[in-house]
């Protein structure tokens, strides 16, 4: 009965405390992306997925943006000021990254390039890798897979990141706004010129934009958030919104795809606001499965190219990057989350009052 009963997403949140949804749904959000591109990098596009399938594709990545979105902006209301708050995003996103660059560059692509060692490391495009530490986009390394259907990719969900990196410097540009409304105000602007990028005179600046459904997401779960208090979850509303967003993705060949992002905000919000079995969320490998999946699907390309089934990229890739999420968790991730607000307050004095109040 109570999967009808109707209830605002901020009295949930108080009634339940913290769930661990969230965390279940960005596991199976980071699942989702390394099936997705077990067949894309196996055949070089997506083309080889039916379109059920590829509906519920085109669901994962604005999914995880909805979530982000959700999740920063409670971290964002937590914080004492602006800077503990992109300390503590540095914290979060970089260290796993920039090792996960790090070993690419300097181990992974030395064993497979096609170049001498000494011609690899002396090679520009080595030293401008290292570049999407500081967000900007390289995806290649000097011989390193050059014959795969996806040709030439190391690590093709980085641009993700540096996608979400970008959302965090807007969001903490709004969040200069010195009150709460005007705020507010920025952030439903935000959306609707992310909805509307056509519209003239402000709208035009963000034609430029790649993945607009993406930050749209994003932002739509920071609204989410903020508006959480007149949000009345209920499952059978989760149902129809889940339904309409399949509709939507189902639309080929050009999927309007930001049309999908208020109510894949709203599915998200009701999944994530209930628990699992604690064994499934102890750990949290969703980050590094993501991270490191891409290179390792690649591998098994230039490893076995007589062997390229979309499934069989699958059972050899998962396990081994599930290995490294669990090594770059207990290694890098959960000793540095474990201190992070110790860290945060040696590198900023932070203000006593809320950056932006509830």
């Amino acid at each position: 009965m109570s999967f009808f009963i109707s209830e605002s997403l901020e009295r949930r949140r108080a009634r339940l405390g913290r769930t661990n949804g969230y965390d279940g749904l960005r596991l199976l959000l980071a699942l989702g992306i390394v099936c997705f591109h077990s067949v894309t990098i196996t055949n070089g596009s997506a083309g080889a997925i039916p379109p059920p399938l590829r509906a519920l594709a085109h669901l994962i990545l604005p999914g995880f943006f909805c979530l982000s979105g959700y999740l920063v902006a409670t971290s964002l209301s937590r914080c004492a000021s602006l800077a503990e708050f992109l300390v503590l995003r540095v914290l979060r996103i970089m260290p796993a990254f920039s090792l996960v660059i790090v070993a690419s560059a300097l181990v992974l692509g030395p064993l497979v390039s096609t170049l001498a060692p000494a011609d690899y490391y002396g090679h520009p495009s080595v030293a401008a890798y290292f570049q999407n530490m500081l967000g900007m986009p390289h995806y290649r390394l000097p011989g390193v897979f050059t014959d795969n259907p996806r040709t030439g990719i190391v690590n093709g969900s980085l641009w993700t990141i540096q996608l979400e990196v970008a959302c965090y410097l807007l969001l903490a540009g709004l969040a200069l706004a010195p009150r709460r409304w005007l705020f507010d105000l920025l952030l439903a602007v935000t959306v609707v010129l992310l909805l509307f990028p056509r519209l003239p005179f402000l709208g035009l600046v963000l034609v430029w934009l790649p993945a607009k459904h993406l930050p749209l997401a994003f932002f739509t779960g920071v609204l989410l958030h903020r508006l959480a208090r007149f949000v009345p979850l209920n499952g059978l509303c989760a149902l129809l919104a889940f339904g309409l967003c399949l509709a939507i993705a189902w639309n080929e060949p050009e999927p309007r795809l930001e049309w999908l992002c208020l109510p894949l905000c709203y599915v998200v919000a009701w999944l994530g606001t209930h628990n699992l079995p604690a064994c499934l969320t102890r750990a949290d490998y969703s980050y590094g499965l993501y991270l490191t999946a891409y290179p390792i699907q690649q591998l098994y390309m230039q490893f076995f190219p007589g062997m390229a089934l979309w499934w069989m990229n699958l059972l050899f890739a998962l396990p081994l990057a599930l290995l490294c999420a669990i090594g770059l968790w207990h290694g890098v991730e959960r000793p540095i989350l474990a201190r992070r607000h110790e860290l945060a307050a040696r590198l900023v004095a932070a203000r006593p009052d809320a950056l932006v109040r509830k």
